[in-house]
């Protein structure tokens, strides 16, 4: 018998309050294949072979990416899944707005 499409499970987005320097230095920028460490910005990670940066040792728990095309989004996903890789893929331009409003409070400290 043949499974019925709508019983299958779909990508979510889900909103979560997190702290953003949490998600900074255990973030994992990607673009298609290769990424960025979010901790010491090492270049070159391959977020399907690296589940921790070579450089800082950070494990990666977060994934972010600059597409905003929901199929290349969908894509990463999907290889994430297939590969067994358990990290949370956040919204970049989310993160980077809250990021960019915490730097700009601390500015403004004494």
């Amino acid at each position: 018998m043949k499974q019925d499409d709508s019983s299958r499970n779909k990508f979510v987005r889900v909103w979560k309050q997190l702290k953003v320097d949490d998600v900074k230095k255990q973030l994992l920028y990607v673009d298609d294949l290769y990424g960025t460490c979010g901790n010491c910005k090492r270049l070159g990670l391959n977020y399907l072979k690296d589940k921790s940066c070579p450089e800082c040792k950070t494990e990666f728990k977060y994934i972010a990416t600059n597409s905003k095309n929901p199929a290349d989004v969908a894509k990463i996903l999907t290889r994430m899944e297939k590969e067994g890789i358990s990290m949370i893929m956040i919204d970049r331009e989310d993160f980077e707005r809250s990021n960019a409003s915490d730097a700009a409070k601390n500015l403004f400290k004494s």
